[in-house]
C-alpha cells in the first residue's frame, strides 16, 4: 500500500473523535533547504497526524520550511538533520501551548453587538454578525457565493455608498481553513470601513468611494473543522476516494490547471492536492461563478493568506513575468512600504512563483487571467514583530489587531497607487 495512503488511514482514525487532536510537546522547526539532497529527504518524510507535518510543503532549494515534529519522532528528526547537515531553528517549542493561547474556552460573545477582535469565532457567529451589519447600515448587503460541500452558506458583504459610481474591489479570506487570522482581520477591516469618521480621511475615502465585495471565510467547512477537530486542516471537506478528504481550494481554480501541476499534488491525501479536475470543489466553483456575475463592477481582486509575510502578484504557474509587471511591482512596493512603517514588519514582494513558491490554480491567478484585472495575494505576518515570537498561522489573538492595522495601512497605499496608475 502507498505510504501516503497508510498515513491517510491514520488521519481518519485519529480524527474520528469528539475532542480536537492535541499537539502536546510537538515542536516546529524552521529548516533552510540548501540543496536538492535535503529537499528530496524532506519530501520523502511520511506526513500526517502523529507523523511529521509541514506548515507548507517543501518546493525548492533555497527556501525555508517549517516542519512539525511530534515528540516520538524527535530522535528521527535529529538523525536526519545530522545526516543531511541541515540548518535548523526551533520556531515553536510546544505547538499545543500556542493553540491553547489561540483558542480560549469561552469564545462566544453574549450577542453580536459584543463581536470583537481579541478572539476567533465560529463560522455561525461570523455570519450572524454580517447580518447584524446589514440591519444596521443601509450601504451593507449580505451576499452569498453559494453553499459548501457540507451545506454551509458562503457569505460576505457588499458595501457601496455610491451604487453605479464606485469602482469595485473583491476581497476573499480564509480559503485555507487553518489561516484564521485572515478572516479575523477581514471582519475588523469591514468594521473600520463602516465606522470611519470624517476625521479619518483616508479610511473614509475607501468607505465612501469603493464598491466592496468582502468574504471573510470562503472555506467554511474546513474552517469549522479546523476549530473542532484538527487545527492544522487546510483543505475543503469533500470526499476523495475511500480514505482521503478535501482538496486544496487555492490549487483548484481553472487557470493553467493540471492534475499534479506546478506547485500542487496529484495524491488525493496530500495537503496541496489540486483535485481530480479544475473547479471540482463546489466552494471554488461557486466563488468563481459569483465573481463572474459581478465582474463588470470589479477593478481589483485581493486574496488574504498567512503566514509568510509577503505581498504577491501573478503568475504562480511560471517564472515568466506578466506584461504589467512594472506597474504591479510599483503597487507592491508602495503597499509594503506603508505596511512596514507602522510596526516595522518586514514583507517581501514579487510574483507568486518567484517569491514564495510555484503554485498553479490559485484564485489570484484566475482573477487576473479571467477578469483581466490586477490581483494581489497577501501572506500575513507569521511572527510577533515586537517580540520575535514565531507562530506561523497559529496566531495568538493579540496579533489580530496589529496585523489588521498594518494591512489596512498597506491597502490604503495600494489603492492610492492603483488609482494613480489608472486601475481604479
Amino acid at each position: 500500500m502507498n505510504p501516503k495512503s497508510v498515513v491517510a488511514i491514520v488521519l481518519v482514525l485519529a480524527l474520528v473523535r469528539a475532542e480536537p487532536f492535541r499537539f502536546d510537546n510537538y515542536k516546529v522547526y524552521r529548516i533552510k533547504i540548501e540543496d536538492d539532497d535535503q529537499l528530496f529527504a524532506l519530501k520523502g518524510l511520511s506526513t500526517g497526524p502523529q507523523q511529521f507535518e509541514f506548515m507548507d510543503e517543501p518546493k525548492k532549494s533555497g527556501e525555508k520550511v517549517d516542519l512539525i515534529v511530534p515528540p516520538h519522532l524527535q530522535r528521527n528528526f535529529e538523525s536526519l538533520v545530522s545526516q543531511k547537515k541541515m540548518k535548523i531553528e526551533l520556531a515553536i517549542p510546544n505547538l499545543q501551548n500556542l493553540i491553547d493561547r489561540e483558542s480560549p474556552k469561552d469564545t462566544a460573545p453574549a450577542s453580536v453587538e459584543d463581536f470583537r477582535w481579541d478572539q476567533y469565532y465560529e463560522i455561525d457567529i461570523i455570519h450572524e454578525w454580517l447580518y447584524h451589519l446589514e440591519a444596521l447600515y443601509d450601504e451593507v448587503t449580505v451576499i452569498k457565493a453559494g453553499d459548501s460541500f457540507e451545506g454551509r452558506e458562503i457569505l460576505g458583504v457588499n458595501i457601496n455608498r455610491r451604487p453605479g459610481v464606485n469602482p469595485g474591489i473583491f476581497i476573499e479570506a480564509n480559503i485555507h481553513a487553518r489561516e484564521w487570522i485572515t478572516s479575523a482581520s477581514t471582519t475588523w477591516f469591514i468594521n473600520q470601513l463602516l465606522t470611519a469618521s470624517v476625521a479619518q480621511s483616508e479610511l473614509r475615502d475607501l468607505a465612501d468611494n469603493i464598491n466592496w465585495y468582502i468574504f471573510p471565510v470562503i472555506n467554511v467547512d474546513g474552517y469549522q473543522y479546523s476549530r473542532e477537530h484538527y487545527r492544522l486542516w487546510r483543505k475543503t471537506r469533500s470526499k476523495q476516494g475511500y480514505i482521503c478528504t478535501g482538496v486544496d481550494p487555492n490549487r483548484n481554480f481553472d487557470v493553467f490547471w493540471e492534475k499534479g501541476g506546478v506547485g500542487s499534488a496529484d495524491n488525493m491525501c496530500e495537503i496541496m492536492y489540486a483535485g481530480p479536475e479544475a473547479f471540482s470543489e463546489i466552494e471554488t466553483r461557486s466563488l468563481a461563478e459569483y465573481v463572474l456575475s459581478v465582474q463588470e463592477d470589479l477593478n481589483l481582486y485581493i486574496a488574504f493568506h498567512s503566514a509568510a509575510q509577503m505581498l504577491l502578484m501573478p503568475w504562480g504557474h511560471t517564472e515568466e513575468q506578466i506584461p504589467e509587471y512594472d506597474n504591479y511591482l510599483s503597487i507592491l512596493e508602495t503597499a509594503v512600504a506603508a505596511l512596514t512603517a507602522r510596526y516595522g514588519t518586514q514583507y517581501t514582494y514579487g510574483s507568486i512563483y518567484n517569491t514564495i513558491y510555484p503554485a498553479s490554480g490559485s484564485s489570484a491567478d484566475w482573477a487576473y487571467h479571467t477578469l483581466g484585472i490586477p490581483s494581489f495575494t497577501y501572506e500575513f505576518r507569521g511572527e510577533n514583530t515586537e517580540t520575535g515570537e514565531k507562530y506561523s498561522y497559529v496566531a495568538p489573538p493579540d496579533q489580530i489587531l496589529p496585523n489588521a492595522e498594518e494591512v489596512l495601512d498597506s491597502l490604503i497605499a495600494l489603492i492610492g497607487r492603483a488609482r494613480e496608475l489608472g486601475y481604479l
